[in-house]
């Protein structure tokens, strides 16, 4: 089982605490498997983070955002270490996805990233917005 890190500034500068229950981003293996994999065809380099969010918009009031980021995180993120994927997420976006798992779903049908959020009250018919 890989470790889970998590600090509010570059890591670099800062040693790494784990996070506490409830908060920060959580990476499934299947769906760390999935980045690597990503990361590895379109020849991204080993600084790249994966940056996890949420912004205004969807049917439900915020949807999900997943973006490989080349920059790396800024004073206003958190950072994660997990089944050796980093991931930054901006503090903002933490707020509201706190505790929220991304998983992969590998099916015919199904086939993509899934966010668990537990402090969804409410989400759309596709998944990509939630409500809190």
């Amino acid at each position: 089982m890989s470790e889970t890190k998590s600090t509010d500034q570059n890591p670099a500068a800062t040693p790494a605490a784990a996070p506490k229950p409830g908060r920060g981003v959580h990476l499934t293996e299947r769906a760390a498997k999935e980045i690597l994999r990503v990361i590895a065809e379109q020849k991204f380099d080993g600084t790249t983070w994966v940056r996890i969010g949420a912004k205004g918009g969807g049917c439900s009031g915020f949807t999900y955002v997943l973006d490989f980021d080349q920059n790396g995180p800024t004073e206003f993120d958190l950072t994660f270490e997990q089944h050796g994927v980093h991931l930054v997420v901006d503090k903002k976006s933490e707020f509201f996805m706190g505790g929220t798992t991304l998983d992969f779903n590998d099916g015919l049908l199904d086939r993509g990233f899934v966010f668990k959020n537990p402090q969804a009250t409410g989400t759309c018919g596709c998944g990509t917005s939630f409500s809190a």
